[in-house]
């Protein structure tokens, strides 16, 4: 008998598959039969798949309806014992169509099936009734109810019911016609950022070396292109690539696709590895998780239960830890840790699945909502908190919306660049292209979300509002705690490392709210100078008038006290105002100079070695009519400023003298 129902005609194209749709199901439902008849494929490849009749391996196969709708379906593993393959099948699903058989009707695989699919984020299905040629219709009618009410609660109520049989080709194209409206009515969903593929089989081919294979969850692929192994780190170029079975220049996003990595074949890659763009994807010892228990678990989740962790194609054993409650009954949702045997490569977002090992079963799933490299139990005080903030931060947000690249950068900038963040760190950071990273941050920047500080430096608003107060704060707390007047820049940013291009918006703003004015490397403490008696008032004319008369000749710090009968303390507080407001430089430990007279003098210098090539330092003293103790300290002064340069007794204009006037 045809394998093709009479008038099928599968397509000999190599569609660009746009669409993924997966059948699942209990074993022996009809699933890979019904993959054959729609696509012409043979997905059970592996001799032990065809001596025994049973999936094990995930199968693929490209498929063209109607001659204009291009899919890959995917026929997951059935057996209770290959449920691990299955999970690894179902990333990037677009369309379920549940398999069940109207002889058998709702089996346990069935269940189980169902629930994974709904955990990992699958949102649109039909049901495949088949083998109705073994049953009378009567009991396809009571099948049918069966399975509607089995449905109700799950992302498949009210989901097509398609009564179908392989063998007879009765309802095939009702079936059909239902699977191509379901698949026309779903949004292709956006996949936009970096590359990642769970590896789910390795392999050699004589001539090519290693050959891997999997699906992608996220991003494209290119031949030429360099990709990482994570966990391991070995990086190769790939120079061979298939997508679903047939060469191509490129693949990406929930499609089939096998690559040849030569470089690999010195330690080949195993399954639970993700080859990856480099850079981007670490593995991790701890996973914080939002996760949802599935309906009628009988036992409930009990705080510190082992249980088996999968995403992608990684399986690892682990201790889950409940951060809310002491257990979880079936249908709650919660948060959650697990701290694993192993490391597993992953990224927040990423979905996943919880199975207790005796009796295997699985028991929850979820989403992915923090990473962590610690390997002992979590501090649940200390991260409850990240993590409900981290649910709140995209609560209402579509997971394929514009709207999620937007929340992802947001939330990375709150959490991780607190103190700002280049471009390049937030595309490795959200695991995001360069050129997603750019266009999204132009969004953010224009609605004032982020603020772009120069450099390459972005910053949420809300850690920026932060920052900024905590410098505005410090700046408090040395008007208040001291009688200084002003306030070295050093002494601002002790024990606080932010990047310059944040300092300096930092203090821009706090000049802008009149809380500083900054000259040179100080800075005035604007609230204590108004505090500022009439007293110290005539007393800073006073100190000025001194030094404006005094020009070359200028006194030492230490005899002002006598000059003014003022305390040495007040004379060093409000000396130091002076030159914080730029009215003095304080050239040396005992040499202050008004800046007019500074300026001059550098102005001396520059037009003295303009003129002659050279200034002899031995000279200068002359040119300004002073002493040379005088002379000697404005030429070191220079020097430090990267004005002029030193050669024995000799000195001559730097190269960038110009932009380091005074």
């Amino acid at each position: 008998m045809s394998h093709r129902p009479p008038g099928f005609v599968r397509a000999r194209t190599d569609p660009d598959v746009i669409m993924m749709v997966c059948t699942a199901g209990h074993v022996d439902h009809g699933k890979t039969r019904l993959v054959r008849l729609l696509t012409g494929c043979e997905t059970d490849r592996l001799r032990e798949e065809k001596e025994r009749g049973l999936t094990i391996e995930l199968g693929f196969a490209p498929c063209l309806l109607r001659g204009e709708v291009a899919v890959g379906i995917v026929d997951v593993p059935g057996h209770e014992k290959f449920v691990r393959n299955m999970v690894a099948g179902v990333s990037g699903i677009d369309v379920a169509v549940l398999i069940i058989a109207a002889d058998d009707g709702v089996m346990p695989q069935t269940v189980e099936h169902l629930q994974i699919m709904e955990l990992v984020g699958v949102r649109h299905g039909l049901v495949a009734l088949t083998k109705i040629d073994l049953v009378s219709p009567e009991r396809v009618q009571t099948v049918s109810e069966e399975i509607r009410s089995f449905l109700v609660g799950t992302f498949m109520e009210g989901a097509r019911i398609c009564p179908v049989s392989s063998e007879t080709f009765e309802g095939f194209f009702e079936f059909y016609d239902v699977l191509v409206e379901e698949i026309q009515g779903v949004s292709k969903r956006r996949s936009d950022g970096v590359f990642r593929m769970p590896i789910l089989n390795v392999f050699s081919r004589e001539g090519f070396g290693v050959v891997v294979t999997g699906v992608p969850i996220d991003g494209a692929v290119e031949l030429g292109q360099q990709v990482e192994l994570v966990p391991g780190g070995q990086k190769g170029k790939v120079r061979g690539l298939q997508r679903f079975l047939r060469s191509a220049s490129e693949g990406g996003f929930g499609q089939c696709l096998a690559m040849n990595v030569p470089e690999f074949a010195k330690s080949p890659p195993e399954r639970g590895q993700v080859l990856c763009r480099p850079g981007y994807l670490e593995s991790w010892e701890s996973l914080h998780l939002g996760l949802k228990v599935v309906a009628g678990l009988g036992e409930p989740l009990r705080n510190a239960e082992q249980v088996v962790f999968h995403t992608g194609t990684s399986e690892q054993k682990g201790k889950l830890y409940l951060l809310e409650e002491k257990t979880l009954a079936g249908g709650s949702t919660g948060l959650a840790s697990i701290v694993l045997s192993r490391p597993v490569p992953a990224a927040v977002h990423d979905k996943f699945i919880l199975r207790r090992p005796s009796p295997a079963m699985t028991v929850a799933g979820g989403e992915i909502i923090g990473t962590s490299h610690s390997t002992g139990k979590p501090r649940r005080r200390q991260i409850l908190g990240q993590l409900q903030a981290f649910v709140d931060s995209f609560a209402g947000v579509a997971p394929d919306g514009p709207e999620r690249r937007d929340r992802e950068i947001e939330y990375f900038l709150r959490t991780e660049g607190a103190a700002g963040a280049t471009s390049a760190r937030i595309g490795q950071g959200t695991l995001l292209l360069e050129e997603v990273v750019a266009e999204r941050l132009a969004r953010l920047t224009g609605s004032g979300a982020v603020l772009e500080l120069g450099a390459d430096l972005y910053i949420h608003s809300e850690s920026y509002q932060a920052r900024l107060a905590e410098a505005a704060a410090r700046v408090e707390e040395a008007t208040s705690a001291s009688s200084n007047l002003s306030l070295s820049l050093n002494d601002l940013r002790q024990g606080i490392d932010w990047p310059s291009a944040l300092w300096n918006r930092v203090q821009e703003d706090l000049q802008a709210r009149q809380l500083i004015t900054r000259r040179g490397d100080r800075l005035v403490l604007e609230a204590a100078v108004s505090e500022l008696g009439d007293a110290d008032q005539e007393r800073l004319e006073q100190i000025l008038s001194i030094y404006e008369r005094t020009g070359y000749q200028s006194p030492r710090p230490d005899q002002l006290p006598e000059m003014t009968g003022a305390p040495p303390a007040e004379i060093e507080r409000l000396l130091e105002l002076l030159c914080a407001r730029g009215a003095l430089m304080r050239i040396a430990k005992n040499v202050v100079l008004t800046r007019d007279c500074m300026k001059k003098a550098q102005e001396t210098v520059v037009s003295t070695i303009q003129e002659r090539g050279v200034l002899d330092s031995a000279d200068f003293k002359h040119h300004i009519g002073s002493t040379r103790k005088y002379a000697l300290a404005i030429l070191d002064f220079l020097d430090g400023k990267g004005i002029t340069v030193r050669s024995r007794n000799d000195r001559t204009l730097s190269r960038n003298y110009l932009k380091n006037l005074l």
